[in-house]
C-alpha cells in the first residue's frame, strides 16, 4: 500500500539523516528494524508512567504551584505526567494544616527539562526549547514555571505501508490511523499505528504478525517519511480445543465440558482472534462458576489434506491452506451451591432480613438459579410488631409514616439466568416475584404477582448494558391528602378508583460505566449510569399507568492527599405521562421522583424536598369550625387553623415530574483513627418540580435549594455508619393543609377535610353523611420557620455511604 505525497512535497531517500534509515545487507537491515521496533514500543509503554513526586524532607522547599507556559499543542495536564516536579495538594496549598506537601526535586529541574524535550521530540518537535523559572513566594515555598518554545513540528511527506497485498480487505487494517500525509508526525504516533495494525492482524487470523518501521527525517525542511513493512505471517485457525476442568474439591467437574465448549464463543475451524480468547475468558469468569479460568494457545500444526486436521477445521473454507493453533482451557470450579443471609437494623426499616440461595449449575447446563427473600419493617409493621418491639425501632421517623411503614415489607422471587442467549454475548434472566415495598411518607406498593425478562451484556470494560421488560399485577396506596392535592381524588370513591389493582408493564434500558479504584471506598475514578423506562398499553400496561421516564446519576472521586478524598455527584430525572381526564402529566405515583434525606439533599428530611401537603391532628385547640351557609340536608362548615405557630403538622411529599440533585463532600480521615472515623463536610443542593394545573406553587419556577452541613462516618462490621447535620436556611415550603378526621362509628367514613390557614378566605366544606364536598384546597400554608440555628439543623442517620 502506498500513500503518495502531496504535490510539491515528494522526497527521495537521502540516507540516514537524523532518523531511522538503514541500507546494506538485508539480514542486518531486518535485525536493525526489529531492534528499533522493540525499542520504540518499549519507549511508548514506559513513557506515560509518571515519575514519583518528590517527597519533602527537612529543609526542602515546598512547591506551591506548577505552571507550563507556551505549550500550544499539549495541555499542562499532559506535560505534568512526564515531570518529577509536582505541586502540593489542594488542601495543603489552601489550608496548610492538612494535605500533602511536595517539594523541589533534589536534582533540580534539569531532568524535567530533558523529559519535556524528549516528549516533544517523540511527538515530532525536534527544535523544542525549555527554560525554567523558580519564584520564591514565601519562606521555604516556591512556584515553578516551565517556559516552552515548541518550534516547528515535522510534517509527513509520504507514508508507505507494504506487505498487505495478500491480505483480504486490507483497507480495514489501515483505516483511521494517526499518521496522515501533510500533518504532524512523530515516533509515538508511528508506534501507535504499528500497534493498531498488529492488533487488527491478530484479530483477523494472523497471530504472528509484526510491523517493521523506517522513519526518515529531513530536519532542515521539517519533513519526514515513514515506511511500515508488515510481515503478517501465516493465516491461522483454531485447531483442537482441549478442556481440563476440576471441581472445588479437586474431583470430576459438575459442569460438562460440552457445556463449556459451547460457552467459549468460538470453535475448531474458526479464524484465530486474540479478542475471541479474551472474550471467552471473560464470559467464563462472568458466570461466577469458576475460580480459575486459563486459556492458552499451546501449539501450531499445519492443516493438510490427508485428514490429520480436526474435522471442523477441514470443513471450514480455505482451512487446508491455513495453519492451526490448538487451544488449552484449564478450569477450576467454584462451589456450585451457596446460601447467604444477613440481618441488619436501619432507621427507616427497623429490623430487616435478607436470604438468598444460589444454584450455579441449575439443570446441569451452567444456568444460575437464585431464590431470594427479603423482609423489612420487622418489629414495627404488622403482623410482626408489638408495643415492645416498636420501641426498638427509630420511632421519631417511623411514627410519622402511617402508610409505608404500617405493614411488613417483603420480597420473594426466583430468577433463572442463562450463560448466553443463542450463542451471543447477551446474558438473559427470567424472574417471577411477589412483593410489598413502601417509600417513606409517600406510598405503599403491593405486587401480587410479577414477572421480568432481561438481558445484559458488556459493551466495554465495566460497561454493562441491560434491557428488560416487567409485567406486574398490583396496586399503589398513597396518603388521602396526597391523592386529593396531587391527583384530585378527594372522595372515598375517587381514592378507591385510584388505588385499584391494575396491570403495569414497563420496558427499560440502562447503561452504567464504572471506573473506580475501589467499589466500597473509592478514592479516584467515576461512575456514570442512566436508565430509560416507560409503560404504555401497546406493551400490556393499563391505559391509566402509561408514562416515560429517564434518570441519570454521575459520581466522581479524586484523592487530594493520603487522607482526603473529594467526592461529587449529580443526579436527575424527568418523567411525563398523560393518563387522566384533567390533562395533567401525572405518572403512576410509585414512579414519581423524590429527593431529600441522608442519600440525597441532607438539609431536608427523607423525600421532603419539593412539593408537600400537610396534615394536622384533631386537637380542637388547633382547629376551629365555623358555619358557612348551612342548609337542612347537610352541614356546611369551614375548618380554620386557629394558630399556625401552635399547630402540629405532618408533611407528606407529593413527588414530582422533574428532579435535580448535586452533592459535593470532602472525606477527611481522622489522623489518629484513620480506619475508623472520617469527617465529611458537604454541600448539597437540588429541587423537585411537578406539573399540576391550578395548584398554587407547584410549578417549574421553584429555585434550587442549597444546604451545607457536616457528617461523621464510622466504619463498622455492618457497613459505614454516617451521621449528618445539614443546615436548612429556607422557610418551610407552602402547600395545602388537611385534617384527617377520625373514623365515624356510624358511617365508617373518615372524611378528608381542607383546613384554611389564618387570614385566608374560608374554604367551604359540605358534609352529608359520609360524603365531603369542598372547593379546591389552596396550597398557601407553610409551618413557621424554626427560630434558632440548631432547630434548623436536619439530622439524618444511615448505615450506607451517601454515594
Amino acid at each position: 500500500m502506498m500513500i503518495a505525497s502531496p504535490a510539491g512535497h515528494g522526497r527521495t531517500s537521502r540516507g540516514a539523516v537524523n532518523g531511522i534509515h538503514t541500507q546494506g545487507d538485508p539480514k542486518v537491515v531486518s535485525a536493525t528494524r526489529v531492534c528499533v521496533a522493540v525499542a520504540l514500543v518499549s519507549l511508548a509503554m514506559l513513557w506515560p508512567t509518571r515519575a514519583r513526586a518528590q517527597e519533602c524532607e527537612e529543609g526542602d522547599r515546598q512547591v506551591r504551584s506548577l505552571h507550563f507556559v507556551g505549550n500550544k499543542t499539549f495541555s499542562a495536564d499532559a506535560l505534568s505526567a512526564y515531570v518529577v516536579t509536582t505541586a502540593s495538594s489542594f488542601a495543603k496549598r489552601h489550608f496548610r494544616i492538612i494535605g500533602t506537601a511536595r517539594c523541589y526535586p533534589v536534582n533540580g529541574l534539569g531532568p524535567d527539562t530533558d523529559a519535556i524535550k524528549l516528549f516533544y521530540k517523540a511527538n515530532g518537535f525536534y527544535d523544542t526549547k525549555v527554560d525554567t523559572a523558580v519564584t520564591i513566594v514565601g519562606r521555604g515555598v516556591v512556584d515553578v514555571t516551565f517556559r516552552i518554545n515548541e518550534g516547528r513540528p515535522l510534517l509527513l511527506d509520504s507514508l508507505e505501508i507494504a506487505g498487505l497485498s495478500a491480505i483480504p480487505d486490507s483497507s480495514k487494517l489501515t483505516k483511521d490511523l494517526q499518521l496522515k500525509v501533510g500533518e504532524r508526525v512523530g515516533r509515538l504516533n508511528m508506534v501507535s499505528d504499528m500497534t493498531t495494525i498488529v492488533s487488527r492482524l491478530h484479530n483477523s487470523g494472523y497471530p504472528n504478525a509484526q510491523v517493521f518501521p523506517q522513519f526518515t527525517t529531513h530536519l532542515d525542511d521539517h519533513r519526514a517519511e515513514v515506511r511500515l513493512e508488515v510481515a503478517p505471517g501465516v493465516r491461522t485457525r483454531f485447531g483442537t480445543i482441549r478442556i481440563e476442568s476440576t471441581s472445588q474439591s479437586g474431583g470430576p467437574p459438575e459442569i460438562d465440558t460440552a457445556v463449556v465448549r459451547h460457552l467459549l464463543g468460538f470453535s475448531s475451524g474458526d479464524r484465530y482472534s486474540d479478542d475471541a480468547l479474551v472474550n471467552a475468558q471473560r464470559n467464563l469468569y462472568n458466570l461466577g462458576t469458576f475460580k480459575h479460568v486459563g486459556i492458552d494457545t499451546t501449539s501450531q500444526t499445519a492443516a493438510v489434506a490427508d485428514g490429520s486436521a480436526p474435522a471442523a477445521a477441514r470443513t471450514a473454507k480455505d482451512s487446508l491452506s491455513d495453519t492451526l493453533t490448538d487451544v488449552q482451557v484449564n478450569l477450576r470450579e467454584d462451589l456450585m451451591r451457596q446460601y447467604d443471609q444477613d440481618e441488619a437494623w436501619a432507621t427507616l426499616d427497623c429490623f430487616r432480613f435478607n436470604a438468598q440461595y444460589t444454584n450455579k449449575n441449575f439443570l446441569d447446563d451452567a444456568r444460575r438459579l437464585e431464590l431470594s427473600g427479603r423482609l423489612s419493617k420487622i418489629g414495627y409493621g404488622s403482623p410482626l410488631a408489638s408495643p415492645a418491639t416498636r420501641n426498638l425501632c427509630y420511632r421519631p421517623y417511623l411514627d410519622q409514616d402511617s402508610l409505608a411503614s404500617k405493614k411488613v415489607n417483603y420480597y420473594l422471587g426466583a430468577t433463572v439466568s442463562q450463560p448466553t442467549l443463542f450463542g451471543t454475548h447477551w446474558v438473559p434472566s427470567y424472574t417471577a416475584y411477589t412483593e410489598r415495598r413502601g417509600e417513606y411518607l409517600a406510598y405503599l406498593r403491593t405486587t401480587y404477582v410479577g414477572g421480568a425478562v432481561s438481558a445484559t451484556r458488556l459493551i466495554g470494560e465495566g460497561m454493562p448494558l441491560r434491557v428488560g421488560y416487567t409485567l406486574e399485577y398490583g396496586k399503589t396506596q398513597a396518603q388521602p391528602a396526597v391523592l386529593c392535592a396531587e391527583f384530585f381524588a378527594c372522595t372515598t370513591e375517587e381514592q378507591d378508583q385510584f388505588e385499584r389493582t391494575l396491570r403495569l408493564a414497563i420496558a427499560s434500558v440502562s447503561l452504567q460505566r464504572t471506573r473506580v479504584d475501589d467499589r466500597v471506598e473509592p478514592k479516584s475514578g467515576y461512575i456514570i449510569g442512566g436508565e430509560l423506562r416507560g409503560a404504555a398499553p401497546v406493551i400490556g400496561s393499563d391505559p391509566s399507568q402509561q408514562f416515560a421516564k429517564g434518570t441519570l446519576d454521575m459520581s466522581a472521586y479524586k484523592s487530594l492527599s493520603k487522607r482526603v478524598v473529594l467526592a461529587g455527584r449529580i443526579s436527575g430525572g424527568l418523567i411525563s405521562a398523560t393518563n387522566d381526564t384533567t390533562g395533567s402529566k401525572l405518572p403512576p405515583y410509585q414512579e414519581r421522583l423524590f429527593a431529600g434525606g441522608p442519600n440525597s439533599v441532607r438539609g431536608f428530611g427523607q423525600n421532603l424536598l419539593g412539593p408537600v401537603v400537610y396534615l394536622v391532628g384533631s386537637d380542637q385547640f388547633n382547629i376551629d369550625t365555623i358555619a358557612v351557609a348551612p342548609d337542612r340536608s347537610s352541614k356546611t362548615l369551614a375548618y380554620v387553623l386557629k394558630n399556625p405557630n401552635a399547630s402540629v403538622s405532618r408533611p407528606q411529599p407529593l413527588g414530582g415530574n422533574a428532579m435535580f440533585v448535586f452533592n459535593v463532600e470532602m472525606r477527611i480521615r481522622d489522623p489518629f483513627f484513620p480506619d475508623l472515623l472520617q469527617y465529611v463536610p458537604f454541600v448539597d443542593g437540588g429541587q423537585v418540580w411537578t406539573e399540576v394545573p391550578n395548584v398554587n406553587n407547584f410549578h417549574l419556577a421553584r429555585p434550587i435549594f442549597v444546604t451545607p452541613g457536616l457528617g461523621f462516618r464510622i466504619s463498622s462490621p455492618i457497613g459505614p455508619i454516617q451521621i449528618n447535620l445539614g443546615y436548612n436556611p429556607y422557610p418551610n415550603q407552602q402547600g395545602p393543609v388537611y385534617f384527617a378526621s377520625p373514623v365515624d362509628p356510624l358511617t365508617g367514613a373518615a372524611p378528608l377535610i381542607c383546613v384554611t390557614p389564618p387570614g385566608a378566605p374560608p374554604v367551604p366544606v359540605t358534609i352529608s353523611g359520609s360524603e365531603v364536598t369542598q372547593a379546591k384546597c389552596p396550597g398557601i400554608f407553610a409551618p413557621p420557620r424554626p427560630a434558632s440555628f440548631f432547630q434548623r439543623l436536619t439530622k439524618t442517620f444511615s448505615i450506607v455511604t451517601s454515594f
